[in-house]
């Protein structure tokens, strides 16, 4: 049985893509250090630094491009609420803090891995990926580094050509423009009038 990855390999118009993102970050201080314009799904997102106050947070769209934004994820507080057993919303797998009046140490979290599992996080244009430092850190400055392991749409006609292929759907030849461009557009099927589509 194919799974909502495994038909990937039959399919066209798509790849991976590895970003990291590292800087070094005053305290009190978020940065923004990349959008992302690509449309796809996150699989895998890890976070490295050398602060346990030192994190990301990142702002990502959906189909309707109403942004959503994920809290503040940094080491402390997934030391806090206790997230060291291994879960595809993320744990702590190393939190090295050999002075608790110091916040300077060694941190390493999956913060998502559901992509390993079996399923991954959409997205379309445009993600904003930012980095900060808490105020609480001890540190005037700490580096801190995120990954993101993507799988992108690298062309859209491709991609719906070879799924409807897939599902035997591949008699239909015509791609309606609306799939191919981000955000709310009125999606009308070869056949169907305009006031047709509108109806609910």
């Amino acid at each position: 049985m194919l799974g909502l990855l495994n038909i990937l390999p039959l399919m066209k118009g798509w790849d991976y893509k590895i970003n990291t993102w590292t800087r070094t970050v005053r305290r009190g201080e978020t940065i923004e250090v990349e959008r992302i314009e690509d449309m796809g799904g996150l699989f895998g997102l890890t976070l490295v630094t050398d602060d346990c106050y030192g994190g990301f947070n990142f702002s990502a769209q959906g189909a309707d491009l109403n942004l959503f934004t994920i809290v503040d994820t940094y080491p402390k507080i997934i030391y806090d609420i206790g997230a060291y057993v291994q879960d595809a919303s993320g744990w702590m797998q190393r939190y090295y803090r050999p002075n608790p009046q110091s916040s300077a140490g060694a941190y390493f979290a999956p913060i998502f891995s559901a992509g390993f599992e079996g399923s991954t996080f959409p997205y379309v244009p445009t993600t904003i990926v930012r980095l900060f430092l808490r105020t609480e850190s001890t540190q005037e400055t700490a580096t801190v580094s995120v990954s993101a392991y993507r799988i992108i749409i690298t062309d859209k006609k491709q991609f719906i050509k070879s799924l409807r292929a897939i599902i035997g759907a591949n008699v239909i030849q015509e791609i309606d423009p609306a799939l191919l461009v981000a955000g709310m557009q009125e999606i009308l099927q070869k056949g169907w009038s305009e006031k047709e589509a509108k109806k609910p």
